[in-house]
């Protein structure tokens, strides 16, 4: 099976929309409409076992990338949760007087 790219060209592509709607994870997450922290918890301890089961088979230097991407990825999502509650409140999220 050949490999897919991570990016279209400009952006990371990770098929995001096609995974998400195959996902029964994701399926059952959304089913009420609500997540809840347990849920979270859940996902959390699937990528923390995923990434034990990769990290032994990775060598010093790709697991050196690999750490500071992971750890910019915290960046990213940490910045999402902030941001969120102002989307939530309709808040602007660019220009002046917007959240930073």
């Amino acid at each position: 099976m050949p490999r897919e790219g991570w990016f279209d060209g400009q952006i990371l592509a990770l098929h995001r929309d096609e995974f998400l709607d195959e996902n029964p994870g994701w399926q059952q997450y959304l089913a009420d409409g609500v997540i809840r922290a347990h849920e979270i918890l859940e996902q959390e301890a699937k990528i923390t076992g995923m990434l034990r089961d990769l990290e032994p088979k990775l060598s010093d230097g790709l697991h050196e990338e690999l750490t500071r991407i992971l750890l910019e990825y915290e960046v990213l999502v940490n910045m999402a949760l902030i941001h969120v509650p102002s989307l939530a409140q309709g808040q602007a999220t660019s220009g002046p007087g917007a959240p930073r």
